[in-house]
């Protein structure tokens, strides 16, 4: 009886720890998004990451271990304009009614391939995506981030906003530095297979170079452009992202003898990989 007493008691005061300890889930479309989130909220709350790492943001499928986690979260932060999103939020909306969604691109000035005037309006055709890649659009995200956890959490916006501002001059300080080791910078024009950094090019005054052209890999004559350009321009570089298969790449590569670097901008360490991004597209410049 005392050893069935004791059971009781540990099983007891674990299910109690574990139920004190279990924090709200919040929810993500992408990994840069968790370090925004880490960034504002610290270790108050929980993050799923709806596409994981190797994965595309434009073609992931929801699994349905994911779904079910959905109906867990107290709220899904979306990025934008990414291809998951457009195909899954309605799935999403629909089997999760009580589910709060914010948009945190909301503040965007988003690059277009086209844009069509309507009266006093501006439709946008072609949206780039990608806009983590610029501190000055992630601090806008950073913003909005800040803004729907304190409308969730009214009892922690303080701490919320002054995790935010913290963040913020962080931004500022990683803005101050890319503009310094981008100033005088020769070569500006840079070569990569997924147009991944066409706000950070927009941002720093580099020219980015797409080897795919409307999410379809390169043709012949577009491979011939890019070598002619690449030899002219004197690029010996191709960027790659890590989920990306190399071959277009390497052959790219091959013809201007040079090589193929990896980038990685759904990495989840968001400030550690623009740097790294950075400092490797200052050195493909100068080879």
């Amino acid at each position: 009886m005392k050893q069935l007493f004791v059971f009781v008691f540990i099983l007891a005061v674990a299910c109690t720890a574990r139920k004190t300890s279990e924090k709200d889930l919040v929810t993500v479309s992408i990994l840069p998004q968790k370090y925004i989130v880490e960034k504002i909220a610290g270790d108050l709350v929980d993050v799923q990451v709806l596409v994981p790492p190797g994965a595309s943001p434009s073609t992931y499928s929801l699994v349905p271990s994911q779904m079910k986690d959905l109906s867990r979260s107290k709220v899904w932060l979306r990025i934008g304009k990414i291809g998951f999103e457009d195909a899954w939020h309605e799935k999403i909306e629909q089997g999760n009614p009580d589910l709060k969604v914010f948009d945190t691109s909301r503040m965007a000035e988003w690059i277009a391939a086209e844009e069509e005037v309507h009266g006093d309006h501006v439709h946008l055709h072609g949206i780039d995506p990608h806009i983590w890649m610029s501190p000055e659009e992630v601090e806008q995200v950073a913003e909005l981030t800040y803004q729907a956890l304190a409308d969730l959490y009214p009892d922690k916006s303080a701490a919320f906003n002054a995790n935010f501002e913290a963040f913020r001059s962080e931004i500022d300080v990683l803005d101050e530095d890319l503009i310094r080791q981008f100033d005088g910078l020769e070569n500006r024009k840079f070569i990569i297979f997924h147009p991944a950094l066409t706000y950070l090019a927009r941002d720093y005054g580099l020219e980015q170079v797409s080897l795919e052209i409307d999410g379809k890999e390169p043709s012949a004559k577009h491979m011939s452009q890019l070598v002619k350009t690449a030899k002219d321009e004197g690029i010996r570089v191709v960027f790659i992202q890590k989920e990306f298969d190399q071959e277009n790449a390497r052959q790219l590569a091959e013809e201007l003898d040079g090589e193929v670097v990896q980038i990685d901008p759904l990495n989840e360490n968001w400030e550690e990989q623009i740097r790294e991004i950075a400092e490797k597209l200052i050195e493909a410049a100068n080879k």
